[in-house]
């Protein structure tokens, strides 16, 4: 992870650095920091992706409850077109019904917080780190933040109104005021179907 200190980051100053990184990195901002991500996933990162992909997006769509974003979306936490000092890209993403702006421009990034930010930990990424992440999605407002572990089969799931995480794994099931009246299998997450 390469980082660049500049005083001022413009929307257009990341349109250029994303088309400069190609498929390598994520271009994300902290703290006025340009941050180059190396976008190292494995296999199971995809999977549980996709898995979460799977299971949240019909249910989304059936109750017209908003959308979900996998990889690449970039929420602007802080800051304004012109000077960007907060933007990070989750692993995957919900943003509620009537958020999303109706003239969105879709090739530019969300101004604000997505209300679910789900972060999947991979090789050479630490734990601190994303929680760190996940503490700056819910100080910008986002009503639950998930950090994934691949390699334990567990889900930790972050909320704004809650002290600490509450610990999900295999065989467990979680539910969430987010998306009403679905109970997620938190086995069928890791599972590389």
């Amino acid at each position: 992870m390469v980082e660049m200190v500049k005083t001022t980051i413009t929307q257009a100053d990341l349109h250029q650095l994303d088309a400069e990184a190609g498929d390598n990195y994520w271009i994300e901002v902290e703290d006025n920091t340009i941050i180059e991500v190396l976008r190292d996933m494995t296999w199971i990162h995809l999977f549980v992706i996709m898995n979460l992909y799977d299971l949240l997006k019909p249910f989304v769509k059936m109750h017209q409850l908003g959308r979900v974003f996998t990889d690449g979306a970039r929420y602007v936490l802080k800051g304004t077109l012109d000077e960007i000092e907060d933007a990070p890209r989750p692993d995957f993403s919900f943003v509620r019904t009537g958020r999303i702006p109706a003239d969105f421009d879709w090739e530019g990034d969300f101004f604000g917080a997505p209300d679910l930010a789900v972060e999947v930990i991979s090789p050479g990424q630490g734990i601190p780190n994303l929680v760190r992440k996940l503490s700056r999605y819910l100080d910008a407002g986002t009503e639950e933040a998930w950090l994934i572990v691949p390699k334990k089969g567990e889900l930790y799931q972050f909320r704004r109104d809650a002290d600490a995480p509450v610990v999900y794994r295999q065989g467990e099931t979680l539910t969430t005021p987010l998306f009403p009246g679905l109970v997620i299998d938190i086995t069928a997450i890791f599972a590389p179907n």
